[in-house]
């Protein structure tokens, strides 16, 4: 059991708003599931992900340290006997409040909620927040020169089609 997130629900919640928000905020979303899955399947981090970790650590809690996830987005974990706790997901400012708040915060792991990976590629929490939205088409079934017109393919790849 190497990925816990404490208080499920809120920290769901979030991930959810973020996804549905789109742009920055849904890659940071997007980001967190990967990693999610990543160490709901392993107990160490894999050199990519490694590389997300902040410079810095946290002094203000406790073996603690957060995942840049670019666009100014953050997640906070603890490391806590050989499992990493999830504690926030959040903009630069919004964890850097909540950690003011929580300074010194020990997380009780009889509130956390265990990452379950069905297929070992996706965390639950990924197909809970996917499971509404439209399976997007991969466009094998319809042949792309009657999806995109010739105008538009012109615009994009001027310089093949000979225009000047």
């Amino acid at each position: 059991m190497p990925a816990l997130i404490h208080n499920a629900s809120r920290f769901h919640k979030k991930l959810e708003a973020m996804h549905k928000a789109g742009g920055k905020a849904r890659d940071a979303a997007d980001q967190t599931l990967a990693i999610l899955s990543e160490l709901a399947c392993r107990e160490h981090l894999t050199p990519q992900a490694r590389k997300k970790l902040t410079r810095h650590g946290e002094a203000r809690i406790e073996s603690c340290g957060k995942f840049d996830l670019g666009g100014g987005y953050r997640l906070i974990f603890v490391k806590h006997d050989d499992c990493f706790v999830f504690l926030y997901l959040g903009s630069h400012d919004e964890c850097d409040t909540w950690i003011n708040n929580h300074r010194g915060f020990k997380p009780d792991i009889k509130q956390t909620e265990s990452v379950e990976v069905l297929d070992d590629s996706e965390p639950q929490a990924e197909k809970d927040l996917l499971a509404d939205e439209p399976l997007a088409s991969t466009g094998e079934d319809t042949p792309l020169h009657e999806v995109i017109d010739q105008q538009t393919l012109r615009e994009i790849f001027p310089g093949i089609c000979g225009e000047k």
